[in-house]
């Protein structure tokens, strides 16, 4: 099969901050993945006569991942409480109970991609419901690469959503066996919801099989005290999943804004990801994560917007208030940072980045393009561009998403009738 060379602006994001840009640039993509990158006439040099050319009108980046996000939210997302307790109970709980009906799961499971991938995502690592059954639907109508786990909750929780027993931890098997450790995470819903011996063998679970574990981890003060009197002999939140073998480098934890300097020190050991949520921990007035202590641990993060806390599935919403929270506190962070973060991070987050991430050759073909804010190239002037707007003027800011060499269109409009 004969290979496309994208040509248009692009920009390929290295690391925190190092990044190649191309102001004419050319992107081969063969058979999904990508062959070559970089300046569009050494590109064509080193191609084929039969190479066809299209020209592109915007910039090419790489398409977005999103490392904690729940999928069963999505149609509440923006049904804010005052704290995050309150939240689970009145909205989050209830509508979760729904997808036991699983003609309502595969509906929004449609819904959820499509707007996702309208959205430039194209991977990441989802919540389900707590419904066995509820996590194949996602994995059969999911739109890129995605991880998604059903969530687990022995207590304090509708009973519609509680494991019977602490025995049917090992129903796991049964459930990821159609998934493998590609696509099945291990998500203890947080440690109000689990005793110390169900974690203990999630725990397990997860490093015997080699699977990755999603979980939540300090995101409000109200929280962490309900956390505290349930698990008293523990040292801290931190300390109730290390003892319980969920802390590792295939471990996500959301959120972390109320850390200590020794569970810092803890996650730094352990090696584990941090899924940082700054459109959530806004929404849910839950504070601001300590930027500054995760960069002197050199602890790994990722963007996420947490959806349905997150009240947007965009990553350029996200990238905005990640941006808008840490200047306000005085903390330095550049649009780059937040394009790695968004991109490339989240596929080192899920251990996707030999295969994706970015726009390097042996990659799948995932990008998005975006609108060319014209002139010079300026890599921290364009991006800002991208991240400024309402919600939903970011979540349909991308023109196109490619995903293994695939164009998705953004949706045609829906007809006007007669008297619109």
């Amino acid at each position: 099969m004969s290979a496309v060379v994208y040509r248009a602006p692009m920009i390929n994001p290295r690391g925190a901050n190092l990044y190649d840009a191309w102001i004419d640039g050319g992107l081969r993509v063969r058979d999904g993945r990508i062959e070559a990158l970089g300046d569009f006439d050494a590109v064509m040099r080193v191609g084929e006569a039969h190479d066809r050319v299209e020209t592109l009108e915007g910039v090419i980046v790489p398409g977005f991942a999103d490392v904690h996000i729940h999928w069963v939210q999505h149609p509440v997302r923006g049904a804010f409480e005052e704290a995050l307790m309150p939240w689970l109970r009145e909205h989050i709980w209830p509508e979760e109970t729904r997808y036991a009906d699983q003609d309502f799961a595969r509906a929004a499971a449609q819904r959820f991609f499509a707007d996702t991938v309208r959205a430039g995502t194209v991977m990441g690592m989802s919540y389900s419901s707590a419904h066995a059954e509820a996590v194949r639907i996602a994995d059969q109508a999911r739109v890129g690469d995605w991880m998604v786990g059903d969530v687990v909750m022995e207590h304090g929780a509708p009973e519609a959503l509680t494991r019977a027993s602490v025995h049917e931890a090992v129903e796991l098997d049964r459930r990821a066996s159609g998934l493998g450790t590609e696509r099945y995470v291990v998500s203890p819903r947080f440690a109000l919801n689990c005793s110390p011996r169900l974690m203990a063998e999630l725990g397990v679970y997860a490093r015997v099989g080699g699977f990755h574990v999603q979980t939540h981890l300090s995101e409000s003060p109200g929280e962490i005290r309900e956390v505290l009197r349930e698990f008293p002999d523990a040292e801290d939140y931190t300390d109730v999943y290390d003892r319980a073998g969920l802390l590792g480098p295939r471990s996500v934890l959301g959120h972390c804004v109320h850390l200590s300097p020794r569970e810092w020190a803890v996650l730094r050991a352990r090696g584990s990801w941090i899924a940082h949520c700054p459109s959530s921990n806004e929404a849910l007035d839950s504070g601001r994560m300590d930027l500054e202590a995760v960069r002197r641990h050199g602890i790994p993060y990722a963007l996420a917007s947490d959806v349905g806390a997150g009240p947007s599935h965009s990553l350029l919403h996200v990238m905005q208030r990640y941006l808008d929270a840490h200047r306000a506190a005085g903390v330095a962070v550049s649009a780059v940072e937040a394009l790695y973060r968004a991109t490339l991070a989240g596929a080192e987050c899920m251990g996707r980045d030999a295969v994706a991430g970015n726009l390097d050759a042996g990659k799948r073909a995932d990008f998005v393009l975006l609108p060319a804010p014209g002139g010079q190239l300026d890599v921290e002037g364009w991006i800002g561009e991208w991240t400024r707007g309402g919600m939903a003027e970011l979540e349909g800011r991308p023109l196109a998403t490619w995903i293994a060499g695939a164009r998705h269109d953004p949706p045609a409009a829906p007809p006007r009738t007669a008297s619109a």
